[in-house]
């Protein structure tokens, strides 16, 4: 679609051939909030963003639509933008997603949502839903961190874990399933019970909500808190207490990048979702480390580019939209 060069469109806005601006919502659903975006290209205009409570957690299909609906008329209202100049409206969902049905998402304890169904009954423009993991792979394959290179892994670490896998730079697509639950390959037969039902996954060790419920039941205290504050706060100042569950966690996190790497031998691997902000951090440092270990990987030798995500924790949001 041509745009429309200086200050052509309302107030400078860029517009499309038919005078139209080139204005798109992007709903990112997570795993303890929920971001909507006013997009245009890679720009996020405007955002509006909700942390679920517990209370919320309960009955989340019901929150999720309501919150939908509440934070799109807000910035539609404060960006004088009505619906009917938005050329779509996108959603990265968490877990299985099926011809716009949410099949399972276990950190949302949700089953057969049909989402794409609800919207329609609110909006009338083009509406399209994808996995999360997917969706922030899409955005950084175009504008952020991977763009540069063809055969990528982008690992979205978080409330859980998931991702994509990019080979002569398409991305690739099963046909059943959204597929690529990086996070639910079986790392401890039998350990840990993960939200998916499985024991032993990835997910429930290497997630960041699984470092965060470690590390707070370790220090005896509320699980209920930020990622920024378990980041910048209790990893450095109770650094010493910790130490065991961040190895924990650190070791699961090796092991199931080396299998991603072995599988598909990327030129890149980018960390996404909350983990992408754990650049430069200790635990960072450490990761790669241990990464290049004689045996972490089955070529061992150089590895690929590590890299954090661009958009960072806006990468859903934007590539709900692509």
């Amino acid at each position: 679609m041509a745009e429309a060069g200086g200050g052509g469109g309302r107030n400078g806005r860029k517009i499309n051939e038919e005078g139209k601006l080139v204005m798109k919502i992007g709903i990112d659903i997570g795993g303890s909030h929920i971001g909507i975006g006013l997009i245009r290209g890679q720009e996020i205009i405007a955002k509006k963003e909700k942390d679920f409570n517990r209370e919320e957690r309960k009955n989340l299909e019901i929150v999720i639509l309501k919150v939908i609906q509440e934070k799109i008329e807000e910035l539609l209202r404060e960006n004088a933008v009505t619906i009917g100049e938005i050329e779509r409206i996108g959603v990265a969902a968490p877990g299985t997603i099926a011809n716009g049905v949410v099949v399972k998402a276990g950190n949302l304890k949700i089953e057969n949502f049909d989402l794409l169904s609800a919207l329609k009954k609110l909006y009338q423009n083009p509406l399209q839903i994808r996995n999360d993991g997917k969706c922030a792979a899409l955005a950084e394959k175009k504008f952020g961190a991977m763009k540069n290179y063809e055969d990528c892994v982008f690992l979205n670490i978080g409330t859980g874990i998931g991702g994509a896998a990019f080979l002569g730079g398409k991305l690739l697509e099963p046909k059943r399933y959204s597929g690529f639950e990086f996070g639910h390959m079986v790392l401890n037969q039998g350990g840990r019970l993960c939200s998916c039902g499985k024991q032993g996954c990835f997910e429930a060790y290497s997630s960041v909500k699984a470092l965060k419920m470690k590390v707070t039941q370790t220090l005896d205290m509320d699980s209920d808190i930020s990622g920024r504050y378990l980041r910048e706060e209790l990893l450095i100042k109770e650094e010493a207490r910790v130490k065991e569950d961040v190895d924990v966690f650190l070791e699961y996190l090796k092991t199931g990048v080396g299998n991603l790497i072995d599988i598909f031998e990327p030129e890149v691997i980018c960390f996404g979702g909350s983990f992408a902000y754990y650049e430069g951090h200790r635990i960072w440092k450490q990761l790669l480390e241990k990464l290049q270990e004689r045996n972490a990987t089955f070529n061992g030798g150089k590895l690929p580019a590590i890299v954090s995500a661009q958009l960072k924790n806006d990468a859903g949001m934007v590539g709900a939209v692509i």
